[in-house]
Order: C-alpha cells, then structure tokens, then sequence
C-alpha cells in the first residue's frame, strides 16, 4: 500500500496516492486567472510562481512569455521578483514560440523536461509535460535538496499534476544524478 498525501490542482484539495515529499502543511499561492504553476522546496515554504503573461488582445507575450517571482510565505506573503542569479541558474526558462497561443519551454536548472504552455479549450493557460509517461498539465513541482551553502544539491524533483486522458491526478519522482 502507497502512503497518500493531499495537494492542491486547479485550486481544489486532492489526494496523491505514492511515495512524495512535499509536506501536507506548505501553503499555496492564491488562484488567479494568470498562474499556470508552482514550484516549492524542502528549503522553506516560500514559493516560486509561474504566470502566463499575455498582450492586450489576450495572446502570450512573445517576449517574455512567462513571470516568474516569489511568494514570500515566510515573509507575510510578500511578492519579489527573482535575483539574477536565481533566474540565470535555478527558476528561470529558456523558450521557443510553437505559435501565438503556445510556447515550448525549459526550466534553466533542469533542461531534461520539456514544457508546454498553451491555451485551453476552456480558453485558459496551462502547463502541460508528461508526467510518468503520460501527457498532463502541471499544477505544482516540488525540490528536495541538500543545502551545501551558495548551491544546494537538488537530490530530486517531483511533479504533480492532472493526466489528460482519464482527468485524475498525476505523479512523478525523478532523481537527479
């Protein structure tokens, strides 16, 4: 028997059935029309946010595709922008436009997954990658890492998400070498 834990997708409270690390307990950023994800660490609860930015007439910025900043949990729930090292080395993305509604990305830290943004049927924004072998949309990444100083050594990362095919949430572990 899988031990289960209780995340967050699409704003509503889930249970993930499998081996996880993200603590029940971390807070969430507040649903908005304009986030697409969410990435937490063992760290602290403090939370890097990923939200579409779009032009007037509703289509990705194709500039600057994505904003990214922290919610500052430990800090009364304040909002900063990334450092530049934080967005050169670990939460920052490199992208390419598919199209005006979809852009591939990369998160600079870890190039081995690919993501797509893209809008929905429901005429939305979402994030969608494969999630243990299946294509899903992403809700929120958690990082477990050691903490050697200036760098901590990312032992491994987990995504959570919503599988399209069967709607039913979606898991994955995947170790760093």
């Amino acid at each position: 028997m899988y031990p289960s834990m209780n995340t967050h997708v699409n704003g509503r409270k889930i249970t993930v059935k499998g081996e996880f690390g993200l603590p029940d307990h971390y807070p969430v950023p507040p649903p908005n029309e304009h986030l697409v994800f969410f990435i937490q660490s063992n760290q602290n609860v403090n939370t890097v946010v990923y939200e579409v930015k779009t032009v007037l007439d509703g289509r990705i910025d194709q500039t600057q595709p994505l904003k990214v900043y922290w919610h500052k949990f430990t800090n009364n729930g304040e909002i900063k922008q990334l450092n530049f090292i934080q967005n050169k080395l670990a939460y920052g993305y490199t992208f390419k436009l598919i199209n005006e509604n979809t852009v591939e990305f990369q998160l600079v830290s870890y190039d081995k997954i690919v993501f797509y943004l893209t809008k929905t049927m429901e005429n939305t924004f979402g994030v969608f990658t494969k999630i243990n072998g299946d294509m899903a949309k992403v809700n929120n990444i958690y990082v477990y890492a050691d903490d050697f100083g200036l760098f901590p050594d990312v032992q491994y990362i987990e995504l959570y998400g919503t599988q399209l095919t069967a709607n039913e949430p979606a898991y994955e572990r995947i170790y760093i070498q």
